[in-house]
């Protein structure tokens, strides 16, 4: 299984029992420059490699200069694998919580501002202006939001700039952009390195087992076929899980209380730390969820696993009722890396 570079994180997800040893997206094993090293031979898309914490915004001044956003109060991560796949979840600290679950339509539209999530594939370039990078969004929290997103970067050691391209696509004409650090790569077990790279859902299912034995399998569901899971060398995590069909884009520049739940309703995620337990029967995983679209403290979901191959299986543990244990699985196969 390929690895990721560096470090960082921005879902759940249920598959089959699995079990997991502590472990983050790994560095590549391949010979190369070491983790955020530039040298002449390094290319465009290493250079991006690795994941980054969100540490502040600026806004640009009538007369040019760049200044801090005032009150900035955000947390949130974005990752690029060395494999040509991206993905990354933003939120504003102190949200409210929901009264009740479901939330209301109003509680949705709140939970959703501010709060970017979206992957896919990137790719980068270069122009008059300077070099970008394309988040080519096969996925987003907003229904109708831009598909390839052209952010101008800028890397100064461990600090990266990304400066959103103004609409008629240039850099001297942007007005905001997002600053990011670089968090470094963390001891990881054989096992928890195993996890570490970019995976899309392939399917989930049903089981119903009674004395260890299935009574009940359900046929594949694959309405969510094609979201991300991300494992990181820095020991973080990130998934996106989103519905294949019936998002519809708002009517405005914002959504309604009702566009709000239908967006809230069909895409769900989270990021923060992961550690593998593989010496537990059966082992499982630990997602540590910093932040999620639905406001709240944070929590940790605990996953069984299953390693085959390509093929990861995640699963929450079984509910027991009258001798019977139900549960779900989500299996994530490893993206195949993309040409530059």
């Amino acid at each position: 299984m390929r690895h990721l570079k560096t470090a960082l994180i921005v879902v759940a997800v249920v598959c089959l029992p699995l079990g997991l040893g502590v472990r983050a997206i790994g560095v590549p094993t391949r010979p190369g420059p070491v983790a955020g090293e530039v040298t002449a031979q390094t290319s465009d898309r290493a250079q991006l490699v690795g994941t980054y914490q969100m540490v502040g915004r600026e806004t640009k001044d009538e007369d040019g200069t760049w200044r801090p956003t005032p009150n900035f109060n955000s947390i949130g991560y974005i990752t690029y694998s060395d494999t040509g796949y991206m993905g990354v979840q933003v939120m504003p600290n102190d949200r409210t919580p929901f009264a009740s679950n479901p939330p209301t339509p109003d509680e949705a539209r709140m939970a959703l501002q501010g709060y970017s999530a979206y992957y896919g594939p990137f790719s980068t370039d270069a122009d008059a202006d300077g070099k970008f990078v394309i988040h080519h969004r096969v996925g987003q929290i907003d229904p109708g939001g831009e598909v390839d997103a052209k952010r101008f970067y800028d890397a100064e050691g461990n600090r990266l700039i990304l400066t959103p391209a103004a609409a008629d696509g240039s850099k001297a004409r942007g007005t905001r952009r997002i600053l990011w650090e670089r968090l470094p790569d963390v001891p990881l077990s054989d096992e928890a390195q195993r996890f570490v790279g970019f995976r899309q859902l392939l399917y989930t299912d049903r089981y119903t087992e009674r004395d260890g034995r299935l009574v009940s399998h359900d046929r594949r569901n694959e309405s969510r076929a094609g979201s991300y899971i991300i494992y990181t060398p820095t020991g973080h995590m990130m998934v996106h899980l989103m519905a294949r069909e019936g998002r519809t884009p708002y009517a405005g520049a914002t959504p309604t209380p009702d566009e709000a739940l239908a967006a809230y309703r069909s895409y769900t995620g989270y990021f923060g730390p992961f550690t593998v337990h593989e010496q537990d029967d059966p082992p499982y995983v630990v997602h540590h969820q910093e932040g999620r679209p639905r406001p709240g403290p944070p929590t940790d979901a605990v996953r069984l696993y299953e390693l085959d191959g390509d093929v990861l299986r995640l699963g929450g543990r079984p509910r027991v009722s009258d001798g019977e244990a139900t549960g779900g699985h989500l299996y994530w196969e490893l993206l195949p890396e993309r040409p530059e």
